[in-house]
């Protein structure tokens, strides 16, 4: 499904576009705040896809056409039997300065959602993690499998063979499984490749830094013994 709507030029200061690793394209933004969420939706296990400025909602309220294009719609993984989702994403702040304006927007969406089978909802940045955000930024960095000298496999199974049964923290990996200060510097970047990838687990909710506690995930670990 193609956006019904380009990003406006007037709203190019603070808009733009990252690669969705999980959309495998593009995805545009049109406020840091979209952005944030966006991150968030691509580290959401329990979304398939997302989609922004998915349609065009045409509607009469109180005897004036209403036009409103929602910012995006969320598709859940089949399994969980969860109707898709399109949302709105606002600061408060501007939902206070123009309530009348979103309210009328809010009710024509509800009808259009009542026709499609679509749930709806607002998001703010109310309740906004800014921590694990900006954890999702640095993590976004190692989305692509490091180079590694051509020794990525090698660096993966030690990374795996080192945690195997037991947590430590990326200094006391790195120590583990490089030979030298210059080794560590190619084996960081696959530590925070496979974090990224999820097949290590840490707290989000921290700040990022070589003192985190890291393990196996669950399903690496399984794997391994079944090896």
């Amino acid at each position: 499904m193609a956006s019904v709507r380009k990003i406006p030029v007037q709203t190019r200061s603070v808009a733009g576009y990252f690669y969705s690793v999980k959309n495998k394209r593009n995805i545009d933004f049109e406020s840091q705040l979209e952005k944030k969420f966006y991150l968030m939706f691509e580290f959401n296990d329990e979304i398939e896809s997302y989609q922004e400025q998915p349609v065009k909602v045409e509607t009469v309220l109180n005897g004036r056409k209403i036009t409103y294009i929602p910012d995006c719609l969320i598709y859940f993984r089949p399994v969980l039997n969860k109707k898709p989702l399109l949302i709105e994403i606002k600061y408060l702040k501007e939902i206070k300065e123009k309530k009348e304006k979103i309210v009328n927007k809010v009710k024509a969406v509800s009808k259009y959602c009542q026709e499609t089978g679509y749930a709806f909802k607002i998001f703010t940045d109310k309740k906004l993690d800014e921590t694990y955000i900006d954890n999702i930024k640095f993590l976004y960095r190692y989305s692509e499998r490091p180079k590694s000298n051509g020794r990525y496999d090698k660096y993966e199974n030690k990374i795996y063979s080192a945690l195997y049964g037991t947590g430590l923290t990326v200094n006391e990996l790195l120590d583990m499984t490089a030979l030298n200060d210059s080794e560590k510097m190619i084996i960081l970047p696959v530590i925070w490749h496979l974090v990224f990838k999820k097949k290590l687990s840490l707290n989000l909710n921290n700040p990022l830094n070589n003192f985190v506690l890291t393990r196996l995930n669950k399903e690496v670990e399984n794997d391994i013994v079944s090896a």
